[in-house]
């Protein structure tokens, strides 16, 4: 039976244009090890037509965002059952692409929506300008960072950011953000 049904998940991700992924609670080690095999990847990809620091520093800020919001979390949130937290990494026509997907507390799923609406709406060069206001700036996101991650990945996207939020149940909601670089 597993055999089975592993070949048939290898076809899958195969299907997605998927070369790496991770699932469960994130930590400074997995990052490392999951960056050092990208950069090894991207280093033996003929075709890579982005820099490899853009889809490096994009896959560092989507797990810096994971891992960081995993902390805020009580110990009895950790036990949700819906906790563990996704990354993909992806190619497809030419693009990589950094998916990822985490639980996140209702109330803060409003104001993340509405910030990335914000960038959505934003072109390069006012989100470059955001980004070095923000740096001037004393200001702490509730995870403890300085409120860059979302404008650097938006720096370094070709396109807009893809989104989602699925509700779970009253309290929480599991976050999908795509990014194509």
């Amino acid at each position: 039976m597993y055999p089975k049904i592993i070949l048939e998940l290898k076809k899958k991700i195969t299907e997605s244009n998927v070369i790496m992924s991770f699932i469960g609670p994130f930590s400074q080690g997995i990052i490392e090890e999951i960056g050092r095999a990208l950069r090894e990847y991207m280093k033996n990809d003929k075709n890579l037509n982005t820099p490899s620091n853009n889809v490096f520093s994009v896959f560092i800020e989507q797990s810096q965002n994971i891992k960081n919001y995993e902390r805020i979390l009580t110990a009895e949130e950790k036990n949700h059952v819906f906790l563990e937290s996704i990354l993909l990494i992806g190619k497809s026509e030419q693009k990589y692409f950094i998916s990822s997907g985490n639980i996140i507390k209702k109330e803060d799923m409003q104001s993340l929506k509405e910030y990335i609406n914000k960038i959505n709406s934003l072109s390069k060069d006012e989100i470059k300008l955001l980004y070095k206001k923000r740096l001037k700036e004393t200001f702490k996101s509730k995870t403890g960072g300085a409120g860059l991650g979302f404008l650097e990945m938006a720096k370094r996207a070709s396109e807009k950011f893809e989104y989602d939020f699925i509700k779970l149940d009253e309290n929480y909601y599991y976050f999908i953000l795509i990014i194509k670089v």
